[in-house]
């Protein structure tokens, strides 16, 4: 009993040991990059899942993995971007390495593009003559109910019929929606070991030789951590000669377009647009792409049944 209780005693120190170590590291290492920008020099998938490498393997990138996860999600980072690195995680055999947020796909982010549309259930009324219809034996007052009940399932096919529309339309806006927080929602690496992490891994140095293949660090011990509060810039005399006061009344077109708007009030701000592209999906949503050209911009939209589902400004 006694060589027991020693043995396990011994395995709670060394279990200690390493939670202790893992935690130091994980505090050197989150002082020394967070909030610091680095260069990328590939692309990053749009995804939590982010890039996985295995440190101690001969090849640590699974290239193959890498090319599904970017077709799947696009790239968030560019090759060539700078980013931002926003949280550091070490685990017992996990170093994750988060760039502008981590990766969309959380446990908090909604990743469900898919509006049900709502079930217009019979009323009460049709209900009624169904039974009445049932219940009579005279023909002409079957007839007139018949007709009755007919007009009345019509209205329910047409109300549905609207919703079903009206879901399909803000599906696709709920997946222009999912999109966009995916390219601004960053992405991560995941550097894993087969076993424990060693202890000489857990360094600035280390770490960054490790990742060398796919980050471009520079100088970071040269550069200032930009999540470091700043100055608040002193605020200009808008009496000061050369100083003109600013206009809040006025507002530019391209601040107030927003999905959702219909196509009347986006030629209301913006003016006719160009028709660059039409077409008819075979459920019966009709898609255009309009180009509009504002003071010295270029703005696309696409429009579905009207409505607007995304949009895009470049100067020109």
């Amino acid at each position: 009993m006694v060589r027991r209780a020693g043995v396990l005693i011994l395995f709670a120190l060394s279990v200690s040991a390493l939670s202790w170590g893992a935690q130091s590291g994980q505090a050197a290492l989150q002082s020394y990059f967070v909030g610091r920008q680095v260069r990328l020099k590939i692309d990053m998938p749009g995804t939590a899942k982010g890039v996985d490498l295995r440190v101690d393997a001969g090849d640590p990138m699974d290239w193959k993995q890498y090319s599904a996860r970017l077709k799947e999600a696009g790239p968030a980072i560019r090759s060539g971007d700078r980013s931002t690195v926003t949280t550091l995680m070490v685990k017992k055999n996990l170093i994750e390495f988060q760039l502008d947020g981590g990766g969309f796909g959380t446990f908090w982010d909604d990743t469900n593009t898919t509006v049900t549309p709502y079930r217009v259930g019979q009323s009460e009324y049709e209900r009624q003559l169904e039974r009445d219809i049932r219940n009579t034996s005279d023909e002409n007052r079957r007839r007139a109910l018949q007709r009755d009940l007919d007009r009345e399932r019509s209205r329910r096919e047409r109300e549905q019929a609207a919703d079903n529309r009206a879901a399909q339309i803000a599906s696709q806006m709920k997946a222009q929606q999912v999109a966009d927080k995916r390219m601004r929602g960053g992405s991560r690496f995941n550097l894993r070991w087969a076993g424990n992490i060693p202890a000489d891994q857990l360094t600035p140095e280390a770490l960054m030789k490790a990742l060398d293949t796919y980050i471009d660090f520079g100088d970071l011990q040269a550069e200032k951590p930009i999540l470091s509060p700043s100055p608040t810039p002193a605020r200009q005399d808008a009496a000061a000669p050369g100083n003109a006061p600013a206009s809040h009344g006025s507002r530019s077109p391209m601040t107030q377009l927003k999905r959702g708007m219909l196509i009347g009030e986006v030629s209301a701000l913006m003016g006719l647009g160009q028709r660059t592209s039409q077409s008819v999906s075979e459920e019966g949503l009709k898609t255009q792409i309009f180009e509009y050209l504002p003071d010295d911009y270029r703005v696309e939209v696409t429009y579905v049944d009207g409505v607007v589902v995304r949009y895009s400004i470049n100067s020109r």
